[in-house]
Formats: C-alpha cells, sequence, structure tokens
C-alpha cells in the first residue's frame, strides 16, 4: 500500500550538519562565517517611503552562552504598522521584566539551489506568557494587548513587504493550519469516553523573524511565505553580519520525506510531532542575552574571536 503523502516543513537544515558527527569550535565557526559574510553580503537595501525609523533598540546575541556579537533595529514608530511597531519596541524595552531578554532564536528557514541551502530568515520564539517573569502575576499595558489579536488589522492591510535583507516582522499568524483534532479514549467515572485533545496555540504576536536572504529569487520567495503571516516592524541598521553567522549555523535536519517519517505521522505517532517541531532548530543554543533601546545600551560584549576559541578549547 502506498504512503499517504504529508505535507513538508519548509525548514531545510544543512546537510553537513546532518553528516557531521561533531560540532566544530563554535567561536571558531561564528568568526569564519561572520568573515565570510563581511565580503559577500550585500549592502542592506533603503527602506519603504511609507516607514520612517523613529527608534533603534539592540539585541545582544550569544550561541551557546559565548557572545556572537550586537544587532541594531530601526523600529518603524512613524509607519503603517504603529501598533505593532510599538509592541516590538516595548518588548525590546521590557515591560515589568517581560521582553526579549533570554528569549531564544528556535527557527532558521532555508531554501534549496542547485543542491545548496541558502538561508531566508531566522526567527525568535517571543515570550510565552504575558505574566511578570517568575509569577502569575498578568501584565499590562503591552500595545496591541496580550494576544495577536490587536495586529490583525495591520496584518489584513499588507502595506509592508518581506522583499527586502534585513526586515524584522512579528508572526500574526500560522505559516500553515493546525493539525487536525486528535481523538482519545480516557477513562472517566468508571467509564471510557472519547475526548479531543485541544489545538496547540497560536502565535501570541510576541515572536519575529529577520529576513537573511540576498537573492532576488529568495527575497520572492521570503515575501510570499512572510507576508501571509507577519507584520513588519523594523530593519537591521547594524550588526547584519551577526545575523548571517546565526544563519550559517548547523541545524536539526528536516526528514520528512522520510516513508517512515510520513508513516508516523499518518497515524498519529506523538514522536513524529516532536521530532517535526525540531526541524530547523540549531543545534547550538542561541539567546538574547540583553536587549533594550540604543540611547540606553551598555558597552557591547565582545564577541569571541579565533585566538580567544583556541584559549577555551585547549
Amino acid at each position: 500500500a502506498s504512503v499517504p503523502e504529508v505535507s513538508t516543513s519548509r525548514r531545510v537544515a544543512l546537510t553537513a550538519a546532518a553528516s557531521s558527527p561533531f560540532l566544530p569550535s563554535l567561536a571558531s565557526f561564528l568568526a569564519a562565517s561572520a568573515a565570510s559574510v563581511a565580503t559577500a553580503a550585500p549592502a542592506l537595501a533603503a527602506p519603504a517611503a511609507s516607514a520612517k525609523i523613529t527608534s533603534k533598540v539592540f539585541f545582544d546575541f550569544a550561541v551557546d552562552a559565548v557572545p556572537a556579537g550586537r544587532v541594531v533595529f530601526g523600529v518603524y514608530g512613524d509607519g503603517p504598522n504603529p501598533i505593532s511597531a510599538a509592541r516590538f519596541l516595548t518588548l525590546a524595552r521590557g515591560l515589568n521584566g517581560l521582553g526579549y531578554k533570554r528569549t531564544q532564536i528556535d527557527a532558521i528557514e532555508y531554501a534549496e539551489e542547485g543542491g545548496a541551502d541558502v538561508p531566508l530568515f531566522v526567527g525568535d520564539c517571543g515570550v510565552r506568557a504575558f505574566v511578570i517573569p517568575g509569577s502569575t502575576t498578568p501584565v499590562e499595558g503591552l500595545p496591541g494587548g496580550n494576544s495577536a489579536e490587536g495586529l490583525l488589522p495591520e496584518l489584513s492591510a499588507k502595506a509592508l513587504s518581506h522583499d527586502r535583507r534585513g526586515v524584522v516582522s512579528l508572526i500574526v499568524e500560522r505559516g500553515s493550519p493546525p493539525p487536525p483534532p486528535k481523538e482519545k479514549l480516557v477513562s472517566m467515572n468508571g467509564k471510557f469516553v472519547t475526548v479531543t485533545d485541544p489545538p496547540p496555540p497560536g502565535p501570541n504576536g510576541t515572536a519575529f523573524t529577520v529576513t537573511v536572504a540576498s537573492g532576488a529569487d529568495e527575497l520572492s520567495e521570503v515575501a510570499e511565505i512572510l507576508d501571509r503571516t507577519n507584520v513588519v516592524v523594523g530593519e537591521v541598521v547594524e550588526g547584519m553580519e551577526v545575523l548571517d553567522a546565526i544563519a550559517a549555523l548547523p541545524t536539526v535536519k528536516d526528514n520528512s520525506s522520510s516513508p517512515f517519517f510520513a508513516v508516523a505521522k499518518t497515524i498519529g505517532d506523538k514522536r513524529a510531532t516532536v521530532a517535526e517541531q525540531a526541524f530547523g532548530k540549531p543545534f547550538a543554543k542561541v539567546t538574547v542575552s540583553k536587549s533594550g533601546v540604543v540611547e540606553d545600551a551598555p558597552p557591547v560584549e565582545a564577541a569571541v574571536g579565533v585566538e580567544s576559541a583556541e584559549v577555551a578549547s585547549s
């Protein structure tokens, strides 16, 4: 019997990561990646005329606790998406302890081109719950509210596109429909009853992506994917080489084309669902160690270079 077709994830990992039995020195890898993209990467394109940068925020990234560098985003406070822009700015600054600090880059999306994997964009998971960290006290005052619903009108307008390199945007809707509900038998009051698992929660309007593609074809694909689900809030003004180095990190291989995965997915094996959620995730832990408004920014913590990496690994 033929195996039913299962839709594949967009996350396609680096084939080299799958075949490598170990990871290279992380700091050396980052330094080499930054050096290569510094000369190969094209300049950032000019923003749309309808969007003006009114504030700048910084994000200090770390890879497995190793400083990787600082990225500065210009926020479009004077533009067609003011609520989403204010939301991103507020979370970068922090609101009662709630913000992007300690959030994680959990997705690197790729496109296949001539047998090679070309990074398209990277994604940060955002905040998990709208509460003061370490408590159950709700955080009030976040622009757009404590869900993604307040951002839907700006998403529907689609005033700005992801057709440029270095565009940062908030995820507002799913990229694909949720999986069908699963029914299961459970014992309740001495009887077996059928219950339905609730669908996984959708985006809460805090996760964000940054485009890293440079070619016209790749940017066209990025726009086709993200314009349906994300609201543009700003652009990279400094530190694009840091994001390029992160995008070059090895990731979990997407094996959704495997017949074994297809069968497991079809019969509802939870192990297949767990595996699918890991597709495209970097093997290394990439986190935001600090974030805030540029005027209040502390000095940049130097990224570890090749010489420091050799000392650290010796």
